[in-house]
């Protein structure tokens, strides 16, 4: 499939006009979405890009290790990826522990919502 799809853009990267090397996922592939032929397969999702490109996206989107002066790791700034998921699973947190109060409300109280 990536040989098809980097065949039909003639191996040109289509951000920077270079040439491609890698077919790269767009929505990137996980372990629930890579045998989903929407995300996998689709040409839609698909990108041909040089090297330099790729690892442009991949740095933009992940996490990255921070060194200090003498090469040790001093932190670690995250992907936007990263970032939103935290802020997703945050949100779902709190959702829960409101539930949880509420329930714990109703018990006290004897009545049931």
């Amino acid at each position: 499939m990536s040989k098809a799809y980097m065949m039909s853009r003639l191996y040109i990267c289509e951000r920077c006009g270079k040439p491609a090397v890698i077919c790269h996922h767009k929505r990137y592939l996980n372990g629930v979405n890579v045998h989903d032929p929407e995300v996998a397969l689709n040409f839609a999702n698909l990108e041909a890009l040089c090297q330099e490109c790729h690892n442009q996206e991949h740095t933009r989107v992940m996490s990255v290790a921070t060194f200090d002066s003498s090469g040790n790791v001093n932190g670690v700034k995250k992907g936007k990826e990263e970032r939103d998921f935290e802020k997703e699973q945050a949100k779902i947190e709190e959702l829960l522990r409101r539930l949880d109060r509420k329930h714990s409300r109703s018990a006290n109280t004897g009545k049931t919502e």
